[in-house]
């Protein structure tokens, strides 16, 4: 028997379903202890104490019944939404926790060899969590200094202009001495320019501080690609952590496909063989992708001699570059599976 579980932040919905697909019961539990308790005296209450489990979005909300139940000894596979999306318009309209679950329970069904655990690694999950983090700090950081020039320009654009790095400790010294003029209006701008400037010096320690942390965790089992060029620090440990284990991939066209960097065909009768930009796929990777086909572009020579291949053969800048993209995708899946298989856990057969 076969459990999809569909999670949210408060409560989750699982339904339990046979063999055939016949749905055998369904059930709503609150996402704590006592949940995953009920969850598992439901399921042995209906001899399936030992049934495949398949969860939505096992990384984020589901992140504490994935544990729970990969500790019991249970086999939890990971669901990606698109499968769901996909079994779920089979079925005519509307939406519905045990619906949902039950379009899980049939992709775990249909595609059960094509999933992988719904549990990370430790040390991927470890990399994820500080790595997003650090995005979400860049981000902030970015908001503030946008904020900082927007109300700065309104008193001083000329002063503000000439300012290139906003980030500069000297810089954001001399901001937080500033003085935009005296009166009501004069003090308050004055006031939130300090507070602004502050606020983007607090965030960049924070950045250098998470940029530490990745590093000691890249370190502790080697960086797989440490000699390719235009994979720094931050691109590494974004790839590690948004492609979690590699090993889950069948094969490196379907890791290509997950950072949406294959070329999806788009041909037909004289127009055969032409492709499409596959606009899909994790965003985090096929930017990762981009910025080591960006850097290898302008400084790696085998890089440039592979792109003047694709420029020889027809192609136009930009597919060439696509090109680079797809191959460097080879490369990093090959680099990030040797380094699964020497620094992860072995993976269940």
């Amino acid at each position: 028997m076969i459990v999809g579980v569909d999670v949210h932040r408060r409560a989750h919905c699982a339904a339990l379903i046979d063999e055939r697909g016949v749905v055998l019961g369904t059930l709503s539990f609150p996402n704590t202890a006592a949940g995953v308790g009920k969850l598992r005296t439901w399921l042995g209450a209906r001899d399936a104490g030992s049934a495949v489990i398949g969860i939505e979005n096992g990384a984020g909300y589901g992140q504490m019944l994935c544990s729970a139940l990969a500790a019991a000894g249970l086999e939890v596979l990971n669901v990606p939404a698109w499968r769901t999306k996909r079994d779920r318009g089979k079925h005519g309209f509307g939406k519905s926790d045990p619906g949902d679950a039950v379009a899980i329970a049939r992709v775990v069904l249909c595609d059960r060899e094509r999933l992988g655990p719904a549990l990370e690694p430790e040390l991927v999950r470890a990399l994820a969590i500080v790595e997003t983090l650090r995005r979400q700090t860049v981000a902030r950081r970015t908001d503030a200094i946008q904020r900082l020039r927007a109300l700065w320009t309104q008193f001083d654009p000329e002063a503000e202009a000439a300012v290139g790095n906003m980030r500069a400790a000297r810089t954001l010294r001399r901001l937080r001495r500033l003085n935009l003029g005296s009166g009501v209006l004069g003090d308050a701008a004055t006031s939130c320019l300090h507070r602004i400037a502050a606020e983007i010096a607090r965030l960049d320690v924070a950045v250098g501080d998470l940029d530490k942390q990745l590093a000691e965790l890249v370190a502790q089992s080697g960086n797989p690609l440490e000699d390719v060029c235009g994979a720094g620090l931050q691109v590494t440990a974004t790839l590690i952590a948004q492609s979690g284990d590699v090993r889950r991939f069948r094969d490196r066209a379907a890791y290509a496909r997950y950072g949406g960097v294959a070329p999806i065909p788009c041909g037909s009768g004289t127009t055969a063989g032409r492709h499409r930009l596959h606009r899909g796929g994790n965003r985090q990777v096929n930017a990762a992708l981009h910025r080591i086909a960006i850097v290898q572009a302008q400084w790696d020579p085998a890089a440039q001699a592979y792109l003047e291949r694709k420029l020889a053969e027809g192609k136009t800048p930009r597919e060439a570059r696509r090109a680079l993209k797809r191959h460097l995708a080879n490369l990093v899946y090959r680099r990030l599976k040797g380094w699964a298989e020497d620094a992860l856990p072995a993976t269940a057969s």
